[in-house]
């Protein structure tokens, strides 16, 4: 059996790679960066390298007699001003370049880049974008969202006849077992719990992760080099989500959307409040830039060319309920205890 390499395994995204390949007979070897928590990977039947991402000996070392690399790594930043910009240029795109460049003259031949649905644009009318889209016309003016992109450009210009290159660009993810506490799990949560006190004017595609690593690994199967896979379930508004979350939970949500002038003047005042302080803010006004529009996706590519499907957005959100649900009630004798 050809040897897999995945980089990032102890995120959300990547724990559920190496988990699906785990479930199709397949043992992969992992990479990580050094700040990850590795206590994760006892999770997992895999194959841990000595070293981490940073340093180029480890990944030349990692990628010997490796088949196909599945590269997850990545810092995710939507606040921390220019620091996180630096750190994330550092990781994101210098660290993809060297892996990839490392990778082809370690003789892996075929790599499959995750990218961000984001980097395809973020539509400003209610219907889907394709990998086809122009950045020009939707593009997301978010250092992430721009910097993921350059990471696609510049994993794709590395492809050749005995390498192969290809990226794959998920939405929103949720999704039970979450080891990382991924931004979506955050938002149900905060839904359970009834504490998120408004709504925002936004469209976005929604992913369930053991639909993501479904399409990773087929990727890495079936997908042509030089080609971008959108990977996204259902496309709604937050009214939607919110409607769809009480109606599992029972509990209601919010029935006020903030208006936009509302949320950027207070992310501006916690920008500013940030600056007196000294510290770097945990949001920015760039990322505002999504409200009233749409991060809807069309995944016709993938599921024609990867043969790939994914399931219900209400069966998505009913199991990572549960899983939440039973993570709230294993925690809470715990912190009685600790009390």
């Amino acid at each position: 059996m050809n040897t897999i390499l995945v980089t990032g395994a102890t995120s959300f995204l990547g724990y559920h790679v190496a988990k699906r390949l785990n479930e199709g007979g397949v043992r992969p070897r992992v990479l990580d960066r050094r700040e990850s928590k590795f206590d994760v990977l006892d999770r997992l039947d895999v194959e841990r390298c000595a070293g981490f991402l940073e340093d180029q000996d480890a990944i030349k070392a990692a990628c010997s007699g490796v088949d196909t690399l599945l590269h997850l790594a990545f810092k995710v930043a939507v606040g921390g001003g220019p620091q996180a910009v630096e750190e994330m240029q550092r990781i994101n795109v210098d660290g993809t370049r060297l892996l990839l460049q490392t990778a082809a003259a370690a003789g892996v031949r075929r790599a499959v880049v995750t990218g961000s649905a984001l980097a395809i644009g973020v539509n400003r009318q209610p219907a889907p974008l394709d990998e086809s889209a122009s950045w020009s016309e939707h593009e997301f003016d978010l250092p992430y969202a721009k910097m993921r992109r350059q990471v696609e450009l510049d994993a794709i210009a590395l492809a050749s006849a005995r390498f192969a290159v290809l990226t794959v660009c998920p939405s929103f993810t949720f999704g039970p077992d979450d080891p990382s506490g991924a931004p979506a799990n955050k938002l149900l949560s905060a839904l359970m719990a009834g504490k998120l006190p408004a709504k925002l004017g936004v469209g976005f595609g929604c992913l369930d992760v053991r639909d993501f690593a479904s399409g990773m690994v087929l990727a890495g199967e079936r997908g042509r080099s030089g080609e971008r896979y959108l990977l996204s379930g259902e496309n709604i508004t937050t009214d939607k989500l919110v409607e769809e979350v009480a109606s599992i939970t029972g509990v209601p949500g919010p029935r006020f959307t903030a208006p936009a002038f509302l949320v950027k003047g207070l992310v501006g005042g916690l920008e500013l409040l940030s600056g007196i302080r000294g510290k770097p803010p945990a949001i920015t006004r760039d990322v505002l830039q999504i409200l009233g529009r749409y991060a809807w996706y069309d995944t016709s590519k993938a599921r024609r060319e990867l043969g790939w499907t994914p399931r219900p957005l209400h069966q998505t959100l009913a199991d990572t309920i549960g899983w939440l649900r039973g993570q709230s009630q294993v925690a809470s004798p715990a912190r009685a205890a600790a009390g």
